[in-house]
């Protein structure tokens, strides 16, 4: 965890950098020489990390895995002069120099055949990274994972975001966010505040001001308010917007769409889908609106309701841990189809070349590839799958040479709705031993079930057997979230999300199994 000492000293840089940083705004010329320079040397750069953030670091977590698997710095480099940076990634996959999403995050140890190494998130920092902006990633056991951000790879980030909106035809688009008041939305709005016009609305689902919110949200929120007037690009002022009365930032869209200006906001898909609802009832127009949309599976029910409001859906995959991974194809094939940023990461399916993994042939494995990303992440998987296929679509992004394509984007060990996400060992001790211990039944008697509506919103059941007989079923989703909430604080204010938007709702039925029979904690029904 991060200690108070830290936190303030991040604090401090934060506000004392942030200025330098903002003033140097990244133009499109910029953004494009970035992009090419990067993707022109993408051998060089995982050769550059290697050497100087594993090898050069002795008794360093990678440094021990190549260790043990007689991997040396000369081996890398013949096998990206031979196979490129993909293949080079997939022999190391194979000699067991990766981490899984259980490892990375300290949650197991890290078992290569003699060898056990105990792993801490802290461990796998990157080592040339200042830390100027503190944060935590969505996941929520302890105080989630510390991710402590350079502004030279928010700067890079900016850029992509920039590449991205000229992609989709948004020169001219006014910048706004709408997500909770925590790391993710510093970040973005520090990001847009980097180039083009700073952001013009800033909506948060929990109001920061709330005093049941733990006070390092609001110190944050001033201090980015503060250092960004410092730099004359001032972020605006926290407008609050839940889930269950969106109409606050469903006005904003309506006034900006009448002035004949198209507004473009970072949210979550479930969060996009209440703004289109929340217009038609109340007979707004917000037709033009261009969301950015991360976080959550990125579905065509998500995708079409926010279309038939006239709307525009823009895909985004990424973690804090990394930042954004791949970016919207205007011409993509699936609701949820993006190019891979390849100039900022390395990205490889597992496809059977790790059999002893245990996880889905599609889940993805990250290298980040920019020497001031948080972390050091040589073959990482965050519990993430998806399709993988290179092709030519002719769009932006295409000419700027990046044709590698992810959709199908889905989490095999998270939990996520409303832009809110849980790993799943913080929520299994409830299922399996709170719920049983208080209203009866056995383990497997309370499952969590994913279901989209038909609008694409999502609903999150907690379906209760009929088993366990007679319960107030009020009081077990208060328990429920009660017992969410007692987590951290991060888990609180994740918690507080779903409780405002009702996305949690108690259903009696047997538990669903899966195609091979299994009673699992997390259930996804999908549509037929």
């Amino acid at each position: 965890m991060i200690s108070t000492v830290s936190v303030l000293a991040a604090g401090a840089r934060f506000f004392g950098t942030l200025p330098w940083y903002v003033r140097r705004k990244v133009t499109p010329e910029v953004a494009r020489a970035m992009l090419r320079d990067r993707l022109a040397n993408r051998g060089r750069l995982l050769i550059d990390r290697i050497a100087q953030d594993v090898l050069s670091r002795k008794g360093s977590v990678y440094e021990r895995l190549m260790a043990h698997a007689g991997c040396e710095l000369g081996d890398v480099e013949a096998a990206v002069r031979q196979e490129g940076v993909e293949g080079a990634l997939r022999q190391l996959l194979h000699a067991g120099i990766y981490l899984t999403v259980d490892e990375f995050k300290g949650r197991t140890p890290v078992r290569r055949g003699s060898l056990t190494l105990e792993v801490s998130p802290e461990q796998l920092r990157s080592p040339r990274a200042a830390y100027h902006l503190p944060a935590s990633s969505g996941g929520s056991r302890s105080a989630g994972t510390p991710v402590l951000i350079d502004f030279r790879f928010v700067r890079a980030c900016a850029a992509n975001c920039l590449l991205q909106l000229q992609a989709w035809g948004g020169d001219d688009w006014v910048k706004g966010v709408w997500e909770a008041p925590g790391a993710g939305a510093r970040f973005r709005l520090t990001k847009f505040a980097m180039f083009g016009e700073p952001p013009q609305a800033w909506f948060t689902q929990i109001d920061p001001n709330d005093r049941s919110i733990p006070a390092i949200f609001r110190w944050n929120t001033l201090a980015l308010r503060w250092s960004s007037r410092l730099a004359g690009r001032t972020v605006p002022t926290a407008v609050t917007a839940p889930l269950n009365d969106p109409t606050p930032i469903v006005e904003w869209l309506a006034r900006t769409v009448q002035q004949g200006v198209t507004p473009v906001v970072f949210t979550f898909p479930g969060s996009a889908v209440r703004a289109c609802l929340t217009a038609a009832e109340k007979r707004l127009s917000i037709a033009g609106t261009q969301f950015l949309l991360a976080g959550e599976p990125i579905t065509d029910a998500r995708v079409a309701t926010v279309r038939q409001a006239g709307c525009g859906a823009i895909p985004r995959y990424g973690s804090m841990e990394c930042g954004a991974i791949g970016y919207g194809c205007p011409n993509g094939e699936h609701a949820d189809d993006v190019h891979l940023l390849e100039h900022m990461h390395g990205l490889i399916a597992a496809d059977g070349a790790a059999p002893g993994l245990g996880v889905p042939e599609s889940t993805l494995f990250i290298t980040a590839l920019h020497a001031y990303s948080p972390f050091l992440m040589l073959n990482v998987s965050m519990g993430d799958q998806a399709h993988i296929v290179r092709r030519a679509c002719g769009c932006a992004w295409d000419r700027l040479g990046l044709g590698v394509h992810l959709s199908s984007i889905r989490s095999f060990e998270k939990l996520t709705g409303g832009g809110v996400t849980f790993f799943g060992v913080e929520v299994i001790e409830i299922l399996e031993r709170v719920l049983p211990a208080e209203f009866g039944g056995a383990p497997t008697d309370y499952q969590l079930v994913e279901e989209e509506g038909p609008t694409g919103e999502t609903q999150l059941l907690l379906s209760v057997s009929p088993a366990v007989g007679a319960v107030d079923e009020s009081r077990v989703a208060e328990v429920f979230l009660q017992r969410l909430t007692a987590i951290s604080e991060v888990a609180a204010v994740m918690t507080r999300i779903w409780r405002d938007a009702g996305t949690v709702r108690v259903v009696r039925r047997p538990p669903a199994m899966s195609r091979a029979g299994k009673i699992l904690h997390f259930h996804i029904s999908r549509k037929p």
